[in-house]
């Protein structure tokens, strides 16, 4: 039922509107008679499927901290009973409890929102979002087809990757300019400096064989085709095709995107596994030899890791129609856009693996901040905030 409120709100502006003006005002009143927390954090991580990502990196970070000794933290999920956390207490997602911890908490942390699309931030609350993506690649924010719901003019600091992600914040997301902090995400701090013993010991925690190399097939979500009843995603795969073709040398590693809550066509094995949920994105893109994409913003951090990348677009006539894409695939990755499974396999068959590697570093220098200092850089500038922010 959620899917389906959650669709027609994206695509029915009427609706948007009373949404966002009704129940704005409402907690915007609440949160009158409710004072702000300065030293209560409230997390979430991708609309709360997840405990983990940047929101986790900055949780963990702030626990060594002693300027955050005495602070207090609370975690948001769609569903609290699934996670087990020391140090912070947890509310479920879109509950009155929810809403009533933001209104006092004086600091915010999240990788996509934490009003879900209202507007009641607090005066004196700190909001720091992370961000989950950089990809040139969908369009998103208010470019999209029926949305012109996004104002992320109250966010106090939102991580960018470059120039052109700023570009797209300020310009389909509302940013102020000066929220914005050139650090990339925290999460993306652990692809740099990976060492062979690093991927050895990732390599044996997810049982791979010493014979194999992997392939990761991580592919984005795709808008509800039914009405907003599901997220199904269905590529047209022969999976038996598939194996017989690379299981001699690869084990293939799927991943679903966290908004996409069924997928068809195919079916797990030893050679194919699915790796969706709670794993780590970050360990199964350091033991990949290979990422298989399509329109996701997997491509931008995998390419700190300079490994060859190929874009399954499948539907790619359908989704530039659909969603809409900022930059041609072909001009991103010259000669690995597929449009079929045979030609992917193909591809992969005949790949120079030092000319693939460079044309994806080449994406890497253009879309993605090149240092491993984000964490460091969202600790100082959310230091500086809750400083200014003392009585």
């Amino acid at each position: 039922m959620i899917h389906k409120v959650e669709y027609i709100l994206k695509h029915n502006q009427i609706a948007q509107k009373l949404y966002i003006v009704i129940l704005s005002a409402i907690f915007k009143t609440i949160g009158l008679f409710i004072k702000t927390d300065k030293k209560q954090v409230l997390f979430q991580s991708l609309i709360g499927k997840n405990y983990g990502d940047s929101p986790k990196v900055l949780f963990d970070a702030m626990k060594e901290d002693p300027f955050f000794d005495g602070f207090r933290y609370i975690w948001a999920f769609d569903n609290p009973d699934s996670f087990e956390i020391e140090d912070a207490k947890k509310v479920k997602l879109n509950s009155m409890a929810y809403f009533i911890t933001a209104l006092k908490s004086g600091v915010w942390i999240t990788n996509v929102n934490i009003e879900r699309g209202l507007y009641f931030k607090p005066k004196k609350t700190v909001y720091l979002n992370t961000w989950h993506g950089c990809a040139p690649l969908k369009v998103d924010g208010n470019a999209q087809k029926d949305r012109n719901d996004y104002d992320y003019s109250d966010m106090d600091i939102i991580c960018s990757n470059s120039e052109w992600q700023d570009y797209i914040f300020i310009k389909n997301y509302k940013v102020k300019k000066s929220s914005l902090i050139r650090c990339g995400m925290p999460r993306n701090d652990a692809l740099y400096n990976i060492s062979e013993k690093d991927i050895m010991s990732l390599r044996e925690k997810y049982n791979i064989p010493n014979n194999k190399k992997v392939i990761l097939y991580a592919p984005t979500w795709r808008e509800s085709s039914d009405g907003g009843k599901s997220r199904v995603i269905k590529p047209p795969i022969n999976i038996e095709y598939w194996e017989r073709e690379l299981s001699s040398e690869y084990i293939l590693l799927f991943r679903m995107h966290h908004l996409t809550n069924k997928v068809l066509n195919i079916e797990f094995n030893n050679f194919v596994r699915d790796y969706s949920g709670a794993y780590n994105v970050n360990d199964l893109m350091i033991i990949s030899d290979i990422l298989i994409t399509d329109y996701s913003s997997i491509l931008t951090d995998y390419s700190i890791l300079e490994r060859p990348v190929f874009l399954f677009a499948y539907d790619y006539d359908s989704f530039i129609k659909g969603r809409g894409l900022y930059t041609r695939l072909e001009d991103l990755l010259p000669g690995n856009v597929c449009l079929t499974e045979h030609e992917l396999i193909e591809h992969i068959h005949k790949m120079n693996y030092e000319n693939e590697a460079c044309k994806v570093k080449s994406v890497k220098h253009k879309y993605v901040y090149e240092k491993n200092d984000s964490t460091q850089k969202c600790i100082e500038a959310l230091k500086n905030h809750i400083s200014l922010t003392k009585s």
